[in-house]
């Protein structure tokens, strides 16, 4: 299997939040909130894999590093640190929704997560505009 492109992992996380939408809707809600959770993982890599070079053999410890379930991490990697520190000084819902969302973890598919909580991440992720993905679309 090839390795996702960045226009699929786009898609992916698009579609990761639509089938969280979907689990929650259909009280799933352990299954919705891992799933939210990864709509963000697919986002931040999508944005990641943009910073390769078509050409140039990129530098292993980077690469190794993108292999990263850590959303925090992953900020980091695509570059995103120092504007995320802006947005979390803002008196706004995003800092909140961050919070959630940076919670999650792959490990998260091995918990039992009750509904309210499940509602809550899902929402921080797809909330509009201060949602999680929409911060992320602006780097597409």
């Amino acid at each position: 299997v090839a390795e996702p492109s960045a226009d699929d992992l786009k898609v992916l996380a698009e579609l990761r939040l639509g089938d969280a939408r979907a689990l929650l809707h259909a009280e799933r809600s352990s299954a919705a909130y891992y799933l939210a959770g990864y709509s963000v993982e697919c986002a931040l890599k999508a944005i990641i894999a943009r910073s390769f070079r078509e050409g140039v053999i990129p530098d292993r410890g980077f690469v190794q590093k993108v292999y990263s379930h850590n959303l925090t991490d992953l900020v980091g990697l695509a570059g995103l640190k120092s504007d995320l520190d802006m947005r979390m000084l803002r008196p706004a819902a995003f800092k909140t929704n961050w919070s959630l969302a940076s919670e999650w973890n792959e490990t998260s598919r091995y918990v039992m997560v009750k509904g309210p909580r499940a509602s809550a991440i899902v929402e921080a992720v797809g909330g509009h505009p201060e949602g999680v993905l929409a911060w992320l679309k602006e780097y597409w």
